[in-house]
């Protein structure tokens, strides 16, 4: 049972409905993380304009599901591996690439550098990486998507924060594996 209390499109308060409405038609549920920040409506309001405003950023959709997949593997959120695992299958990131992307490998030079540099920040808050943004370069990663990585970082921790201490009910796909908390 979850430690936090999940809110419904009836239960939820007003200012948080119209989002808990837009995720339901998008997915076809509301998933018990929206679910759990929908308690408070401007984290969840602000929550889901930062993710639609970094889906349009410079980061291909792989890239951001692949980066949010380490992380929350790194933070330790078998519900946020579980979920970013069935939305990497959607968009037909491979069983392995999946494995492979947990573990902070990706398909090439370019997703290697932006999975480092996700690693980086989640370990060290971003200290000590110079490696890190010079293999960013060599790849070349621009200043703008190295900024939306680390914004990225930020998002997921939150999302695998609210999961982890919610002790939330996984309701997606469970993935094999999971990490413990």
């Amino acid at each position: 049972m979850s430690r936090l209390s999940l809110s419904t499109e009836q239960s939820a308060p007003e200012a948080a409905r119209p989002v808990l409405s837009q995720l339901k038609q998008a997915l076809g549920m509301v998933p018990n993380v929206y679910a759990a920040i929908a308690s408070s409506p401007g984290a969840l309001v602000s929550l889901r304009a930062w993710a639609d405003a970094l889906s349009k950023g410079n980061l291909s959709k792989r890239e951001v599901e692949l980066i949010s997949l380490h992380v929350s593997e790194l933070n330790g959120c078998g519900y946020c591996v579980s979920a970013h695992s069935a939305l990497g299958a959607r968009l037909a990131i491979t069983p392995s690439e999946l494995a492979a992307a947990r573990a902070g490998t990706g398909a090439s030079p370019r997703e290697n550098a932006l999975l480092a540099l996700a690693r980086r920040v989640v370990r060290t808050g971003g200290a000590r990486a110079g490696g890190e943004l010079a293999r960013l370069r060599e790849a070349g990663v621009s200043d703008a998507e190295v900024v939306d990585v680390l914004a990225l970082v930020a998002l997921n921790a939150f999302r695998n924060a609210v999961s982890v201490i919610g002790e939330l009910e996984i309701d997606f796909p469970k993935a094999d594996n999971l990490p413990s908390t």
